[in-house]
Order: structure tokens, then C-alpha cells, then sequence
């Protein structure tokens, strides 16, 4: 095997909701080189509850594109089950594995910087949200509260969440009768789309940190979790057709 073939991980658990969206973001990029790191700790019922309030089950009536969790196996692609992306056994993969780049494709982990370091190219991570200026889990309630743009960021990953150098980003528009979960739907399933092609884009151009945009400082601000008095009015402002990029 050609010793230039981009080899990607992707970090993750066996029950993460977007494991097999990523998986076909990647393969639709062209990026076939799969390998599945999955930690032992999965998500728990409380996130798990979260996700479903979020999107109504929204990713569980439909494929994930052209592969589904059980269909893996026909693709070839190896699963690693580890029992923290932290641990020295996830080291030992990527490098007897010659992965290239890994994509944060649900760990349930903080990433240790021996782990963020261990490739060529780094961690990519999707995050949610408009990067600097809406970091934080809760980003896209914010963004609507605030009348900002709801979107999503492909950054690399640094120590502290949510910090490190873009690669891209992007915004949305929603019809006037958006919903809170079709939003929150849209911005699940566009972000996996995009980072198939910040993977492509690293494979293709062989981009690492130092070619990323360095987030503005001065401009970033971490968003605590949104409290239920402000869901409440969040939910108010896309039911009555006020949230400012909810116009198409």
C-alpha cells in the first residue's frame, strides 16, 4: 500500500447517534481509509435524552446516507474498541495503523494532548456553533436568543474546547416555519457533511494547524448551558416566525 494513503480514525462510541453519519460523509468524500476507535464508555441515558429532545428521533428514521451501523461490515471497516481514546492502546492503533488524521466523531473523553499530537494532521472536531464567538454546548440556542447566525465550525482541536485553529465554517437560513428540532436537526446533519469535506480538504491538501485560522481571541466568548427560562423564550421566537434567519 502506498505509504502516502491518508488514513483516517475516527474517535467515538459504539452508540454515538452520528457514528454512521460521519462514517458516510467521509466515504462520500472519497476518504475510504476508515478506522473506527470506539472508547468503552458510551453515551449515557441522560446525554442520550438530551440528543432525542433535540431532535425528535429525527436520525433514527433514516439512513445514514449509504451506510447504517449494521451495514458496516460490508464496507471493510475495522473497529478498535479501546477502553479510553486516552489510554496508550489508542496511541499504539494510530501509530501502527499509520493514521493521518483523526475526526472527533462522538469521544465521550476530554482529549489528552498526547492523543491530540499522535498524527500528522491532528484532531478535527465539528462544533456546533459559530466559532469564536459562540462556544459552548449550547451554542445554536443562544444564536437564535441572540438573533445571531445559527451554523457550524471544522476546527482542530487544541487542549481547551472549542479553541482551536478553523478550517472552515459555515451558515444557515431556515424556513419561516422552523422548528427548534429541525433546526437543531439541520445543523446535526449539514455538520457531518462538513466534516467530510474539511477531512478532503486536509487529504488533499495535506493542511495541519499551522495552515488553520487562528481564532480571534478578543471576539470569543464561551456560552454557558442555556437555562430553561431562555429555552422557553427561544422556543416562543421560532414558533412565532421572529428568529432573523428563519426567512426562506
Amino acid at each position: 500500500m502506498n505509504k502516502d494513503t491518508f488514513k483516517a480514525g475516527l474517535l467515538t462510541s459504539i452508540n454515538a447517534p452520528l457514528l454512521p453519519f460521519y462514517i458516510s460523509a467521509l466515504i462520500s468524500q472519497g476518504i475510504r481509509d476508515l478506522y473506527v476507535i470506539c472508547d468503552s464508555k458510551i453515551e449515557s441515558e441522560k446525554d442520550l435524552n438530551i440528543w432525542f429532545e433535540r431532535t425528535g428521533g429525527a436520525f433514527e428514521r433514516v439512513d445514514g446516507g449509504n451506510v447504517s451501523i449494521y451495514h458496516l461490515e460490508s464496507l471493510m471497516i475495522p473497529f478498535y474498541f479501546v477502553t479510553s481514546h486516552n489510554h496508550d492502546s489508542t496511541l499504539n492503533i494510530i501509530e501502527n495503523r499509520k493514521i493521518k488524521c483523526l475526526l472527533n466523531a462522538g469521544t465521550p473523553r476530554k482529549l489528552s494532548e498526547s492523543v491530540i499530537q499522535a498524527t500528522e494532521h491532528g484532531v478535527v472536531n465539528v462544533h456546533p456553533g459559530i466559532l469564536p464567538e459562540y462556544r459552548g454546548c449550547t451554542a445554536v440556542e443562544w444564536a437564535i436568543l441572540n438573533d445571531d447566525k445559527v451554523g457550524n465550525t471544522a476546527h482542530f482541536m487544541v487542549e481547551d474546547y472549542d479553541s482551536g485553529p478553523i478550517i472552515a465554517s459555515e451558515w444557515y437560513e431556515f424556513p419561516s416555519d422552523a422548528d427548534y428540532r429541525s433546526i437543531r436537526v439541520r445543523v446535526y446533519r449539514d455538520g457531518c457533511i462538513l466534516a467530510g469535506k474539511a477531512m478532503r480538504v486536509i487529504s488533499e491538501k495535506r493542511i495541519t494547524k499551522k495552515d488553520a485560522i487562528i481564532q480571534d481571541e478578543s471576539r470569543a466568548k464561551y456560552w454557558n448551558p442555556i437555562p430553561e427560562n431562555k429555552m422557553k423564550k427561544v422556543f416562543e421566537k421560532l414558533n412565532s416566525g421572529n428568529y432573523k434567519y428563519q426567512s426562506l
